[in-house]
């Protein structure tokens, strides 16, 4: 069992894999395998990094919100997610 406070402790983090499993070769999403997924989803200690995305997390929603219509570029992704996500 993973140990509190990482994704794998959380049950959504089952649905998405699940979802990935299933829909990810239909939808022809980047593979990413469960443990690189609960690595790029870990919050980097304070002191370390520059608080960027992962590119593994960047690619997977920029090719989900292409999927549905959406053209979205890489360097603006967070700002057309935050406004699909307000649509909805």
């Amino acid at each position: 069992m993973a140990p509190p406070g990482c994704p794998g402790s959380c049950p959504n983090f089952a649905v998405v894999c699940s979802f990935l499993e299933r829909y990810g070769p239909l939808l022809d999403l980047p593979e990413l395998p469960f443990p690189e997924l609960e690595r790029v989803l870990q919050a980097p200690p304070p002191d370390v990094g520059n608080g960027e995305v992962p590119k593994e997390l960047v690619e997977l929603h920029l090719k989900l919100m292409r999927k549905i219509g959406k053209s979205v570029t890489a360097d603006r992704w967070e700002k057309y997610l935050i406004k699909t996500f307000a649509t909805l």
